[in-house]
């Protein structure tokens, strides 16, 4: 084997899209496609990237996002104070934007132990080079946080909620009901008729047709889980036509009282940006059933839910996904801060 080493790039369209899919290998919300829209997405977020080579081979990559506006899972005081902080020194993020997914793209043994601490030594110094405050190597497995090739200066945390998913094991939406049991059916067949009932209609789209009012039933999501809104939905919403999609919309009486947005990449899918009204009797499910559909008529091999309303998503089927776990290392003067308030505690 030549001598590896580690290339820096500034965005996504930077590094030719054979490259880049090639270290990708398929995995979801990680293609060069995906990486381009989300680039456009979050604007406000700088991109770097660092690349692996053998030669003239592309073998392991990172993407990182330089992110002064994180929606970060805290009570409102303290995540306004780390708010004002983030302004002065950002966050450096390794994920895959808007998708809640590692941007950390490794080959299998024994390359791994050797490729590892040429990225997250190259990714060190890049976190000192911008000034950030930390450096995050974000949703990642269990088993990643245990590798033994991480170089010192790491720490892992548990940051979030778990995220759900579903492997696709039908070939049909159809054939997903049959496989679950009568209580289940029964369930689908009640979320149609409570709909029907309380004159709610589905429908599907390309784009978002009434984007201000989406954008308040998201809100008001957000505002009953008491969660931080993501920064960049109405951008996600503003540019939802460039990527893979379906906009999901409920309506009642002609108004928009509900509403989803359906991603997909490399046979992944996810369901994000969930709002809805105060009352819309199995709204909440008709949704998740609709994004089901849209699963199999796309011939996706995976879906995944988010985090939250796990009984629900439980009974639909999902288990929890075992990615709410990141490797960090902070700056001398965040490592300092840190250590007062402990010695005052």
């Amino acid at each position: 084997m030549s001598k590896m080493e580690v290339k820096k790039y500034n965005s996504i369209q930077e590094i030719s899209p054979e490259a880049w899919d090639q270290i990708a290998s398929g995995r979801g919300f990680q293609s060069h496609q995906w990486y381009a829209f989300g680039e456009r997405v979050m604007a406000d977020c700088p991109p770097t990237y660092l690349l692996t080579w053998d030669g003239d081979k592309p073998i392991a990559g990172a993407a990182f996002f330089r992110v002064k506006n994180e929606p970060l899972p805290l009570p409102k005081v303290a995540r306004e104070f780390m708010s004002s902080v983030l302004k002065r020194r950002p966050l450096l993020v390794c994920r895959s934007p808007l998708a809640d997914t590692s941007a950390l793209l490794l080959p299998g043994e024994p390359l791994r132990d050797e490729i590892l601490p040429l990225l997250a030594g190259a990714a060190q110094d890049e976190f000192k080079r911008q000034r950030c405050s930390f450096l995050v190597f974000d949703y990642l497995l269990t088993e990643q946080l245990k590798y033994k090739s991480w170089p010192p200066g790491y720490e892992a945390i548990t940051v979030s909620e778990p995220g759900t998913y579903m492997p696709m094991a039908w070939d049909s939406f159809e054939a997903y009901l049959e496989a679950g049991n009568k209580k289940d059916r029964q369930h689908y067949k009640r979320t149609l008729k409570e709909t029907s009932d309380n004159g709610i209609v589905l429908s599907r789209h390309k784009t978002v047709p009434d984007l201000e009012t989406a954008l308040k039933l998201i809100d008001n999501v957000s505002i009953w889980h008491s969660s931080a809104p993501s920064p960049w939905t109405r951008s996600l919403l503003e540019n939802f036509s460039l990527t893979d999609g379906t906009w999901l919309e409920l309506h009642k009486e002609g108004q928009l009282v509900g509403c989803g947005a359906v991603l997909r990449d490399n046979k992944f899918q996810l369901t994000s940006s969930l709002g809805l009204e105060d009352d819309v009797p199995g709204g909440y499910f008709l949704l998740l059933y609709a994004a089901l559909q849209e699963a199999f008529e796309h011939k996706v091999r995976l879906v995944r839910f988010g985090s939250g309303a796990y009984d629900v998503k439980r009974r639909l089927g999902l288990h929890l996904e075992d990615t709410n776990h990141a490797m960090i290392t902070m700056a001398g003067i965040m490592s300092r801060a840190a250590k007062r308030l402990a010695s005052e505690d």
